[in-house]
């Protein structure tokens, strides 16, 4: 079972268009045909090879591979549970190589709470982030002090060179939107021409673009597909697949509209909860995953935490160009030079959406 948190997203969207004549006007016309909110909900993937749902929204962040790591290694790969679990097998076929982020970005810790592991979470969250862990009072409730903790922290930050400007608020799926970007009448654009990168260009529904940032080493991405993939591995790779060493950026016939997008999101695996390690007997007790992000003119912001702990008890009770970006619509990001992302993100409906002025 999956627990929301207060979840708010702002989907992404972005516009580039060949007509000096583009105008926010456009923006209300391209996404008026967005059905209204029937609100089909989020779903939170610990693993990237998954279907993605019609209608819902997806997310997925490499922290609880990386948790899911840490135990494998402690334990024995592949770590094999007691009774058949598929997410346990895509998980044990997908370890996340840690050179495929910012390691000044990633903390990972492990350790028995009678240890003073959780102490150890609070502070480093609290270091990193300038606030404690939103884990911690769930892995110690009703925990042992012989429970051993697998956890793992990715916290990036990344700023636009140039803030981008704000656009009129404009209604998506019956809610109203705000919006950031740039539109062709507008003065004084170049340098944030600069920072829109046209990997790909199909149409209006079909491109892949960048948004620079300050940090070369890393990309964001956001595209929109003909078709939606059939799973989020594969929306990855056809993403990724459309990069360009050196792509064109914006021109001044070129309007960019992105919505502000808020993720507080809060989840745990129960599939795996209370399942035993054949290796050592001992019982995987809670699985835990949150992801909080946030785009908006400045730039982008993901925190996200994992944490698994296994107990020695006997039982463990489970806590239960015209380019517009409208749903569905795809964010990634990545290290430049890594052949896998460290979060993916599918928007297939407008639940997410913030509210505008």
């Amino acid at each position: 079972m999956k627990t929301s948190r207060l979840l708010v997203l702002t989907l992404i969207s972005i516009t580039a268009l060949t007509s000096v004549n583009w105008s926010p006007d456009d923006i209300q016309q391209e996404v008026a045909a967005q059905p209204a909110d029937k609100h089909h909900g989020t779903d939170v993937s610990a693993v990237l090879d998954v279907p993605l749902p019609q209608d819902r929204n997806l997310l997925w962040c490499a922290t609880f591979q990386m948790a899911w790591d840490g135990a494998a290694k402690q334990f024995g790969r592949p770590l094999t549970l007691s009774a058949p679990c598929p997410l346990a097998d895509r998980l044990n076929a997908a370890p996340f190589d840690r050179r495929w982020v910012d390691e000044a970005a990633v903390f990972t810790t492990e350790g028995a709470i009678g240890g003073g592991v959780l102490d150890q979470i609070t502070q480093e969250a609290k270091r990193r982030t300038g606030r404690g862990s939103e884990l911690v009072a769930d892995l110690a409730k009703g925990a042992d002090p012989t429970d051993l903790v697998f956890y793992a922290l990715l916290n990036k930050e990344l700023k636009f060179p140039q803030p981008f400007g704000k656009l009129p608020a404009t209604r998506v799926g019956g809610r109203r939107v705000s919006w950031f970007g740039f539109t062709p009448e507008q003065r004084d654009t170049a340098p944030l021409l600069k920072q829109l990168r046209v990997h790909h260009y199909g149409g209006k529904r079909d491109f892949v673009i960048e948004l620079e940032t300050s940090d070369a080493g890393e990309q964001l991405l956001l595209a929109r597909l003909p078709e939606p993939p059939k799973t989020a591995a594969e929306l990855s790779r056809t993403v990724i697949g459309h990069c360009q060493a050196a792509p064109p950026t914006g021109t001044g016939s070129d309007l960019l509209a992105v919505p502000h997008l808020v993720i507080d999101q809060a989840t745990r695996f129960s599939e795996l909860e209370g399942l035993r390690v054949k290796a050592n007997g001992l019982i995987l007790f809670k699985a835990l995953q949150t992801i909080d992000f946030k785009l908006d003119e400045a730039g982008v912001k993901l925190r996200s935490e994992a944490a698994l702990s296994f107990s020695c008890a006997a039982q463990a009770q489970v806590i239960p160009r015209l380019i517009i970006v409208r749903p569905p619509f795809a964010v990634i990001m990545k290290r430049t030079d890594a052949p896998q992302p460290y979060f993916v993100g599918w928007f297939a409906n407008a639940d997410l959406l913030q509210p505008g002025p």
